[in-house]
């Protein structure tokens, strides 16, 4: 369980919004009938806010939060890999909820940082 001084941040629930988010999103903007783009709007959508309601709870570590750096990363790639980059609106949400994740998980690692050496300078 988390500490009080670890409670969750503005990070966490952004996540689990974007999560949501990109998991409505082939309904919402109307790809839901280009499979390999709903399917992994709705696995990394899935991924994403499971990922950020158990960080509610749970302190994670820093390693952990490269994982949704790497699913950002994974956002942005995926219409060129997997092939639906000419679905503007389904490589627009990859694309903008990829920088968001990415930024979001960059906050939570320098958060992360910041707040471990705070611990280490008081115990020295």
């Amino acid at each position: 369980m988390r500490k009080v001084s670890e409670m969750p941040g503005l990070q966490d629930w952004s996540d689990m919004v974007i999560g949501f988010i990109l998991f409505l999103s082939p309904w919402a903007l109307g790809f839901s009938d280009i499979d390999v783009a709903a399917w992994n709007a709705w696995i990394c959508g899935l991924i994403i806010a499971v990922a950020a309601a158990y960080s509610l709870f749970v302190a994670l570590k820093e390693w952990e939060h490269w994982n949704g750096v790497a699913i950002g990363a994974w956002l942005m790639a995926a219409p060129w890999v997997l092939g639906f980059g000419a679905i503007t609106s389904a490589t627009a949400v990859h694309i903008v909820l990829g920088v968001l994740l990415i930024l979001s998980e960059a906050w939570e690692i320098r958060e992360y940082r910041h707040h471990h050496h705070d611990d280490k300078a008081v115990t020295a």
